[in-house]
């Protein structure tokens, strides 16, 4: 009987044990049955979002993609800014594995014009993120003394309640030794009876004496059975004893395991919420800063300036803006100065090298050869200089058929060192700064609509790649007279051959 109550106590120890560690690890059923369970709409979007990351680390793209799609839509009905910012860069991620390029562009643009909306509320979620965890630990501290102290009381009244029942046991033991004393004293003068009467029934002796083997058999006998019946019962009393206390035992053991498990399932869920906001807020950082800084600033607090021997920079500056801007309603102007700059970034993110650095007003900067420097920054740069400007004329001959008002461009490039690094406190932005950036002015505001002005430290480094159109020494403000060129267009394969030859 100990030993099948035993293995049932066993069976039951490892189920939960088996219980538990399957719990822990199979993160996406967990998520989907919190689904279920939440009710809050906005929660649900979060966890939906999270069932996609799981899946997308699995490269189970299609499920990753059609939660990711769950979350946007559950976000949107509620106007959740930062659910339809995160499910937005998750689009991204699944359409870039997938291998939608275009997708995963459109998505990453939307993601990043949602994320400036939001970013200032980066800092108070993540100390509000913090609290949440300290005010975690600090529950399952309480609970995890509560439950001990619990195990400690029962402990105690299960002791308390075998110490009773062994006294009851030896109260009654004591009892049924004392009637088998009063038994024999009962028989010694029975026998001492039967002696003194032996001399007056001679006659009877060998019936009396084979009548007194009998009783004192008979006698002896009962007192066997009398004492292992005693035995037995005192045997199966500490038996039920000790079974209860077994079981007793058990019961707050896995009571105890039972809400241990459960204040590690919650401070799981709850650690697991915390990194998944996290990953995202660093998500977001890393649309803002460099990888570098990114983790510079997450070891140090602050990112130190560094600087660049050669970088090539670049502006761009709308011409008759106030003209264009007068024949507009303010809202027509954003729109189509955002239009402009929306396919400036497109056309940026095709060169692994360029860095858009900010807008001013109606100029645009970037940069190439920051913050990892490389040999091809100024071909690179040229190139999407191109690209904006074949971009810009194209609108213009599209607006003009329309009828509707559009700007001319200049955009100006100039190679040179300079200082870069991260400015600000609430609203990270990363910057450069330097006699470079204030001579790409210059190149900039000499230029005419619809041309790239260079200056001739760019030439050198492009002039093998590109056709350009010497203009000669040109005043610039406060530079005193420098050498300028137009770039017109890249030379084809077969040219630069030529011209190599």
């Amino acid at each position: 009987m100990k030993t099948n109550t035993l293995l049932l106590i066993i069976i039951i120890f490892v189920g939960l044990i088996n219980s538990g560690t399957f719990a822990q690890q199979n993160s996406i059923v967990m998520l989907k049955n919190s689904l279920k369970l939440e009710k809050n709409e906005i929660l649900q979007a979060n966890i939906l979002l999270g069932i996609s990351e799981e899946y997308e680390r699995n490269n189970e793209l299609n499920d990753a993609l059609d939660f990711a799609q769950q979350s946007l839509a559950l976000s949107e009905k509620n106007d959740y800014k930062k659910g339809i910012t995160f499910a937005y860069l998750q689009l991204s991620e699944v359409h870039g594995k997938l291998g939608n390029k275009s997708q995963q562009r459109k998505f990453k643009r939307k993601g990043n014009n949602a994320f400036e909306k939001i970013n200032t509320t980066i800092g108070n979620d993540l100390a509000e993120l913090n609290k949440q965890q300290l005010l975690a630990e600090e529950q399952l501290k309480k609970q995890q003394e509560a439950a001990q102290e619990e195990l400690k009381k029962q402990q105690q009244a299960a002791t308390e309640q075998l110490s009773k029942q062994q006294l009851l046991a030896n109260k009654q033991h004591g009892e049924q030794q004392k009637k088998i004393q009063q038994s024999s004293q009962t028989i010694s003068l029975l026998s001492a009876d039967t002696t003194q009467k032996r001399g007056e029934i001679l006659s009877s002796k060998e019936a009396i004496a084979r009548q007194n083997f009998q009783i004192e058999r008979l006698n002896h006998e009962k007192q066997i059975q009398a004492l292992a019946f005693k035995n037995q019962v005192l045997i199966q009393q500490f038996l039920m004893v000790g079974l209860g206390f077994l079981v007793l035992l058990a019961v707050l053991l896995g009571r105890l395991y039972y809400n241990k498990q459960k204040s590690n399932k919650l401070l799981f869920e709850k650690n697991g919420i915390i990194a998944f906001e996290k990953n995202r807020s660093d998500t977001l950082l890393l649309n803002i800063l460099p990888q570098d800084l990114v983790d510079e600033l997450k070891l140090n607090g602050v990112a130190k300036a560094r600087h660049y021997e050669q970088v090539s920079v670049l502006f761009t500056d709308f011409k008759d803006f106030t003209l264009a801007s007068n024949q507009m309603s303010p809202q027509a102007l954003v729109e189509e100065i955002d239009f402009c700059f929306r396919a400036f970034d497109n056309i940026i993110d095709k060169y692994e090298g360029i860095e858009k650095i900010k807008t001013i007003g109606d100029a645009y900067l970037c940069a190439a050869g920051l913050p990892t420097p490389n040999a091809t920054h100024a071909t690179d740069l040229t190139n999407a200089a191109i690209e904006i400007r074949d971009f810009m004329l194209a609108l213009k001959i599209s607006r003009d058929l329309e009828n509707k008002p559009c700007f001319g461009i200049r955009i100006g490039v100039h190679t040179g060192s300079v200082v870069a690094g991260v400015v600000g406190m609430k609203k990270f932005a990363y910057d450069i700064w330097g006699d470079t950036v204030n001579t790409a002015s210059r190149m900039e505001t000499n230029s005419i609509s619809g041309k790239i002005n260079i200056s001739n430290d760019t030439y050198n480094l492009i002039r093998e790649h590109f056709s350009c159109e010497y203009r000669g020494k040109i005043e610039a403000k406060n530079k005193g007279e420098i050498d300028m060129y137009f770039v017109e267009n890249q030379y084809e394969k077969k040219e630069s051959h030529l011209l190599h030859s």
